[in-house]
């Protein structure tokens, strides 16, 4: 499954990403809640508590390409497009360090 760098976090709400700092993975879960100015982002690991990623820090999100949805620009669900676009989890989730 290829990844694609999503620059604009405010399209993530709902989505499972890879967080990667300065190319080097990092983290990985489903989006919680992104800042309305998407510069910061919740993440929400499986059965660990949620993560604060912040892009002046240089992190970068990467999700699997889906064109669709991550041309939205509302914060639906993405599980409940139309047209039956869905985002996939990656698996397996990377584990997130204190």
């Amino acid at each position: 499954m290829e990844l694609k760098r999503v620059t604009d976090w405010t399209l993530l709400t709902g989505a499972s990403v890879e967080i990667r700092q300065q190319g080097t993975p990092v983290c990985s879960g489903h989006v919680d809640a992104v800042t309305d100015n998407g510069k910061i982002l919740w993440l929400q690991p499986p059965a660990q508590n949620r993560r604060l990623f912040e892009k002046a820090e240089f992190y970068e999100a990467w999700a699997t390409e889906e064109p669709y949805w991550l041309r939205l620009r509302s914060r639906e669900r993405p599980k409940q497009l139309k047209g039956g676009a869905v985002v996939q989890r990656l698996q397996p989730y990377l584990p997130c360090g204190a």
